[in-house]
């Protein structure tokens, strides 16, 4: 039993030895293991205050400049201030757009109010203050200082004279901000001209577009030191560059005759059930236009709906990609953009071309059989019948297609397409509005005598109502063509002339000879051919038709455009007309649907330009039994003033457009005294 004992006595002790030994053996295992934490541990501290040591060192160093920028512009309130917008006027100095601009008024309610170095005199001295010039109540200016914003609205829609009073007494503890409208007086008026802004106050289309940066200006800027709050600080710094007003802008418009044309294409439009009238009105020596518009129209006040009741109803019930293309076409000025096919009133280049090159003369003579075949193709006349034997003013007087076809084939086509290019057709006018369209005339080496002999007589060939004008316009020149323009000054923002638009010669197109024998075929065509319906008793007018077929799917549909091209007087042309009527309901030809408008539009203008009537014997009978005198109307009330003048079977206009009820006559026109024809248009001016 002893010995037993004896035996785990040992065993225990070597056990013990062992034990001893494996701990101390983890122990320095461990201590190893935890001197290396400790030394990575120390590494990484040191590597992490390098880093940021580094960091500090990049933003200190390398990055101050920035970081002082930066902190210099969050201390910094930067305040725009919108220019004034300049004036739109027609060729008298009348407005026909403006800038209406209204002031805010916003206040540091910290300085104004709630600094605690103010006593409570002192800031209700200021809300006093503030109510009595603002016209706002002292209730709600209080209410509006002692809110949590800082800088807040005091009053809005104020004056510049209470304004200039704000500033002088608080100085910079307000901020002044401009609210900008633009204003059309007139509404509808020579809307496709002037066009329309954006709701930033920047130009969309018409001359707002084309003229932008005349009339915009240049934006000002006030820079004041704030702390982190937006307060203006006392010992900060203070910058102001002030706004620069823009420009304005005189246009060769003249307002009465604008007038005339749109009161004469809506008629035509109840007259001839027309999807669209567009008229331009020129003088022709100069290129100045005098009047253009079309129907239908809309408000530039609010360019984003039609003006007409009854299209705003279709328009509101389009979808949204309907009423975009809807709004695309309305802004558009087809007098400017529109590519058409002439039809006859090109008759008059293919003449002016034969009479300058030699090719025909005034008693060339064609004759009619109400066809031409021309290399297999038979083209026809418009009439049923035929013409027959004809001169070439006979020709142009019966817009006989045979003999222009005839004519353009004796020219042939490198003297035709010659002449096309110095009338301007193979390239833009150059007119100041934006959009213009482009002509489309074939390649000469593609053309077939066919070809050639329809173009003769305006088919085949796309031009722009424009493009026609300025060529035309060249037979009442002496034949030079002048370049057409709608602006012919720029002023300064203090009115001051900065710029006059001068007219401008393009080229020489025919020979003055031509054109004063073109003048004679243009006065035959009224008085002895198909346009007496422009006749004018007392003034010498010429002209030309035209009725073109609007092709469609690739062939010529029956819808058409007529068309009225005419000047007056022709002895010494003062002005052009062209009246266009797309697709129109009750007669197809230009004689019966802008005859009648150009010689409502030709008459009054003439009338108002000073005109002098020169009657022959047998008109001047007739004139007696028709003419009156207009009697003297102004000073009286609008209704005894139309009552006086229907009784002389006269009509009536109040004047500006859009006047309505009884109103005090400050003025007219015709004058009393002058001479007009019953049935004429006496206009009434309000005050």
């Amino acid at each position: 039993m002893a010995k037993k004992t004896a035996k785990n006595k040992y065993f225990g002790k070597d056990h013990h030895r062992k034990m001893v030994q494996a701990v101390r053996s983890r122990g320095a295992e461990a201590n190893l293991l935890n001197r290396k934490r400790i030394i990575y541990g120390v590494a990484l501290v040191f590597v992490l205050l390098f880093v940021m040591l580094f960091r500090l060192a990049y933003w200190q160093i390398v990055r101050a400049d920035d970081l002082n920028l930066k902190a210099a512009e969050m201390q910094k309130m930067d305040t725009e201030l919108e220019p004034v917008r300049g004036n739109i006027y027609d060729t008298n100095g009348k407005v026909l757009a403006q800038t209406v601009m209204e002031y805010e008024l916003y206040g540091y309610s910290q300085n104004l109010y709630k600094d605690k170095q103010l006593t409570d005199e002192q800031k209700e001295k200021n809300v006093a203050d503030l109510a009595s010039l603002t016209g706002v109540s002292a209730d709600t200016i209080r209410k509006r200082l002692s809110g949590e914003e800082n800088l807040v609205l005091l009053a809005e829609g104020l004056g510049q004279e209470t304004i200039q009073k704000a500033e002088k007494q608080w100085n910079d503890n307000i901020v002044v901000r401009t609210k900008m409208t633009r204003s059309y007086p007139n509404g509808v008026f020579a809307s496709q001209v002037l066009g329309a802004v954006t709701d930033d106050n920047s130009g969309r289309i018409g001359l707002e577009y084309q003229y932008n940066s005349v009339l915009s200006g240049v934006k000002g800027r006030v820079i004041r030191t704030t702390d982190s709050q937006g307060n203006a600080l006392a010992v900060g710094s203070s910058r102001s560059y002030e706004a620069q007003d823009g420009g304005s802008i005189v246009t060769t418009i003249d307002e009465v005759i604008q007038h005339y044309v749109e009161d004469a294409i809506a008629a035509g439009m109840e007259e001839t059930g027309a999807e669209a009238i567009t008229a331009v009105v020129m003088d022709p020596k100069t290129g100045n236009v005098l009047a253009m518009a079309s129907t239908p129209s809309y408000d530039p006040n609010n360019a984003y709906e039609p003006a007409d009741k009854s299209e705003k109803a279709a328009y509101d019930k389009m979808s949204d990609s309907e009423k975009s293309d809807y709004l695309s076409r309305m802004w558009t000025n087809p007098a400017i953009s529109g590519v058409y096919e002439p039809g006859s009133t090109f008759k008059l280049v293919t003449a002016a071309a034969a009479l300058d090159s030699g090719t025909e003369t005034l008693n060339s003579h064609f004759y009619c059989s109400g066809s031409i075949d021309v290399d297999g193709t038979v083209l026809h006349c418009w009439v049923d019948g035929a013409h027959g034997d004809e001169s070439l003013t006979e020709a142009v007087g019966n817009s006989c297609n045979p003999a222009l076809a005839r004519v353009a084939l004796n020219l042939g086509k490198t003297n035709f397409y010659n002449y096309i290019r110095l009338f301007g057709f193979f390239e833009k006018t150059g007119i100041d509005l934006p959009g213009e369209g482009q002509s489309i005339v074939q390649n000469i080496n593609n053309i077939t005598s066919v070809d050639l002999a329809t173009m003769g007589y305006g088919q085949g060939i796309a031009i722009t109502p424009i493009q026609l004008m300025t060529a035309v316009n060249a037979i009442g020149n002496n034949g030079v063509v002048m370049q057409p323009k709608i602006v012919k000054q720029i002023l300064n923002a203090d009115g001051t002339e900065r710029e006059t638009i001068e007219d401008r010669e393009v080229r020489t197109a025919v020979s003055e000879d031509t054109a004063a024998k073109m003048r004679e075929i243009m006065e035959y065509y009224v008085s002895e051919g198909g346009g007496t319906s422009a006749y004018i008793p007392g003034y010498r007018v010429g002209g030309k038709t035209g009725t073109a077929n609007i092709a469609e799917g690739g062939s010529y549909s029956e819808q058409t455009v007529a068309s009225f091209l005419a000047m007056a007087p022709m002895d010494d042309p003062q002005i052009s007309v062209l009246v266009m009527v797309t697709r129109p309901k009750k007669s197809i030809y230009g004689a019966a649907n802008a005859g009648p408008i150009v010689r409502e539009i030709l008459e009054q203008s003439l009338v108002y330009l000073g005109v002098e009537r020169k009657y022959s014997e047998e008109e001047e009978a007739q004139r007696e039994q028709s003419e009156v005198t207009v009697p003297n109307v102004t000073g009286l009330d609008s209704s005894a003033a139309i009552k006086k003048l229907q009784a002389l079977g006269l009509k009536t206009k109040a004047m500006p457009e859009g006047t309505s009820g009884s109103f005090h006559v400050v003025d007219q026109y015709p004058k009393a005294g002058d001479k007009m024809t019953s049935g004429g248009t006496v206009y009434l001016y309000s005050e």
